[in-house]
């Protein structure tokens, strides 16, 4: 493979990929960032699915919705329009309670998902051992299924809706920069704000002094990051994109021999080998990592793998 980034392309096959990603979980530098695909099992929206319930609530057009993320931002900057033509121009709380209705509507927390496999994976990465353990997760997701299934565990999570946050004796600090709205079952408190569509992605990007701009840079240049639940469009998402890029960038000089972090990708069937190669290519451009996988229980048997070349290291350290 050509150009930039090919001095990793090596790792994506397996051993290598699991034996860094072990390597950094054994050293407790190991950081989860997470996207829809790990709450599916809960049966809750996808992006698109959950604009469209929004959009049905205030009987505006649901069909049309182009799949990009520009477009689903777009129609969410629309639903934000109309909802404030029925509530006051500052009710950020009533607009972010607005979306929660809409995320849970029909969901339920039980213990079905106790078994989700995908869960079961991040649950383990998390748990506190001596192979080491995952304590920083960032999540692009509004929901709490990820507290909800490790709280059931005894772990502690501590949610992150504001910065600065203090530091605490908890297990788990699940970060949420685009807000967080818990479901009605589960005591935590609603953050203010969803972050939701272009304008409020623009206010964010633009201005590179807010608390979780800075944050955003911070984590993906202080240790190997493993992106989980994250489509291929969503590598291209003004959301993530510039953040990757200025952590290539910082990386590059920090430590050239490493990427930045690890992307499980789950693709369909119908991509040709040319697809592929661009994908992969594009994402070694940015210092990336795509580690591509043809379903769910083979994302949930690499994570699970990584926990286990965790384990074999500290045996053999002894």
């Amino acid at each position: 493979m050509q150009g930039a980034g090919k001095e990793f392309d090596y790792l994506m096959n397996e051993p290598y990929s699991t034996d860094v990603l072990a390597e950094s979980l054994r050293k407790g530098t190991l950081v989860l960032f997470l996207g829809a695909g790990v709450s599916v099992g809960a049966s809750l929206p996808r992006w698109k699915e959950l604009i469209e319930s929004m959009r049905g609530e205030l009987s505006l057009p649901k069909d049309g919705l182009g799949p990009s993320a520009d477009s689903l931002q777009a129609a969410a900057d629309d639903v934000q329009r109309k909802y404030f033509e029925k509530y006051p121009e500052n009710d950020k709380k009533g607009f972010a309670e607005f979306v929660g209705r809409c995320l849970y509507k029909g969901v339920k927390l039980d213990e079905g998902l106790v078994t989700d496999p995908g869960l079961v994976a991040l649950g383990a990465l998390m748990s506190g051992s001596r192979r080491g353990s995952v304590n920083r997760v960032v999540t692009l997701n509004f929901d709490c299924v990820l507290e909800w299934y490790i709280s059931l565990y005894g772990l502690v999570p501590h949610v992150v809706t504001q910065l600065p946050a203090d530091e605490g004796a908890e297990d788990v600090r699940i970060y949420h920069p685009h807000g967080f709205l818990p479901h009605p079952d589960f005591d935590a408190e609603s953050g203010n704000f969803v972050i939701l569509g272009l304008k409020s992605i623009n206010e964010r990007l633009g201005d590179i002094s807010d608390d979780w701009s800075a944050f955003l840079r911070h984590i993906l240049t202080s240790g190997m990051v493993l992106f989980v639940g994250l489509s291929e469009t969503s590598f291209r998402d003004r959301a993530i994109g510039p953040w990757l890029e200025h952590a290539a960038k910082k990386n590059e000089k920090r430590n050239p021999t490493l990427p930045t972090g690890f992307w499980v990708l789950k693709l369909e069937d119908d991509r040709t080998e040319a697809d592929i190669l661009k994908i992969k290519e594009e994402f070694l451009a940015s210092r990336v990592v795509p580690l591509i996988e043809t379903s769910e229980e083979a994302i949930t048997r690499l994570l699970l793998r990584i926990c286990q070349k965790a384990a074999q290291l500290v045996s053999v350290s002894r």
